[in-house]
């Protein structure tokens, strides 16, 4: 069954990026995010965006410099 969400290959790519550069595995990520591991697979998978919050406190636990975000 397709979903009605449209993907944005751009934020699924980031998502992606920062996870694997942070050296966290999606266990831990999921964890320190209060979600499940299936929740950040489909994150950087882009069958889900995460909101807002979500979307700030992985960028905190990444590390992430405010220059490198792309959107």
């Amino acid at each position: 069954m397709e979903s009605n969400r449209k993907k944005d290959p751009k934020l699924t790519e980031f998502l992606r990026r920062i996870i694997q550069d942070s050296g966290f595995t999606y266990e831990s990520i999921a964890e320190m995010l209060d979600v499940s591991t299936r929740t950040v697979g489909y994150y950087c998978n882009g069958e889900r965006k995460p909101g807002q919050k979500t979307l700030l406190r992985l960028i905190r636990i990444a590390n992430v410099n405010v220059k490198d975000i792309p959107f």
